[in-house]
């Protein structure tokens, strides 16, 4: 399982890997990538504009940021690189598509753009919306066009007179664009989903030992749902919350019941989707559940809560 979240200040120990990665593409593609320096990297994450991916033992996968210019007019979303183990798999796609929505969910009004000379990222860029522009059409901020500096092809840049290079620039216009099929959770909606579990018996693997009857085996899976925490930065609300109720056997005795319902009913923001939340659950407990279908969005939430960690399932 990878994780793919707001980078945090603990994050900070894979800047080194995450700027020398950087560089080692830039030089094996040829291509000219400006140069991150490990203090710049460090301060997107302390500012909440880092987007990374990492496993579940914590090893780096990804990482890509975002920034804000001419006063919430423009968002580029940059610095997009993963790690060589990791690549071909999906994990580009979900840091793009996710710092995509955090800029679009934050900066509504404002226009997105990216600079690239990677085909794979263009594709990326334009199935979300993005479509081709010169140079004239994206920021014009100075401090923007500094971090270009340390690019092998700035040379080519300046010469040009910032009018375009060997990158394409592409924007993404929310006046231009319906969006359909990326919508988004407002970041005031909670969301809540439903679930019918049932828990059965389970037989011992040792020789001549009972096993394990549908009380106690739901009683394992209710307290997953009871302790479990989704990954959250410290110090804010959880994203999801759990509550398990009706908790109920087939009338047999205790010992020899052949299952044991109990209802779970999940309170969940926009920092998680329905699937991430099912799949994470499918990895931790051994009931079977169903998803009732009449449930709708429940309740507000303060409009400040910040996009935290997600899951990414490649499944």
């Amino acid at each position: 399982m990878i994780f793919v979240r707001i980078a945090t200040i603990a994050d900070t120990k894979h800047v080194d890997e995450i700027v020398k990665e950087t560089e080692s593409s830039a030089i094996a593609r040829g291509s000219g990538i400006a140069k991150r320096s490990p203090e710049s990297i460090v301060q997107k994450i302390k500012e909440g504009k880092g987007v990374i991916a990492v496993t579940g033992g914590g090893e780096w996968v990804g990482f890509s940021y975002f920034e804000v210019w001419e006063n919430n007019s423009f968002v580029s979303n940059s610095g997009l690189i993963v790690a060589p183990k990791f690549r071909n798999a999906g994990v580009a796609k979900a840091i793009k598509d996710r710092i995509f929505k955090i800029s679009r969910r934050i900066y509504p009004e404002a226009k997105i753009f990216s600079i690239t000379s990677g085909a794979a990222i263009m594709k990326m860029n334009a199935q979300l919306g993005f479509e081709p522009v010169t140079f004239d059409q994206i920021t014009h901020d100075e401090h923007f066009w500094e971090g270009c500096k340390s690019c092998v092809n700035y040379n080519i840049l300046e010469g040009k007179k910032r009018c375009n290079c060997l990158c394409t620039a592409m924007l993404f216009d929310p006046q231009k664009q319906t969006f359909n099929s990326h919508a988004l959770t407002p970041a005031s909606e909670k969301c809540e989903i439903i679930l019918d579990c049932i828990a059965y018996p389970r037989l011992s693997l040792a020789a001549g030992a009972e096993g394990t009857n549908a009380i106690c085996s739901a009683l394992t899976d209710i307290l997953w749902f009871t302790e479990y925490r989704f990954p959250i930065e410290n110090n804010l609300s959880d994203p999801v919350k759990m509550t398990v109720t009706h908790v109920n056997t087939d009338g047999r005795h205790n010992c020899t019941s052949k299952e044991c319902r109990f209802t779970v009913a999940i309170i969940y923001d926009h920092n998680y989707t329905e699937k991430e939340i099912l799949n994470t659950i499918k990895n931790h407990t051994r009931c079977k559940f169903t998803v009732r279908e009449d449930v709708t969005n429940v309740s507000i939430i303060d409009d400040s809560v910040y996009e935290q960690q997600l899951v990414l399932n490649n499944c």
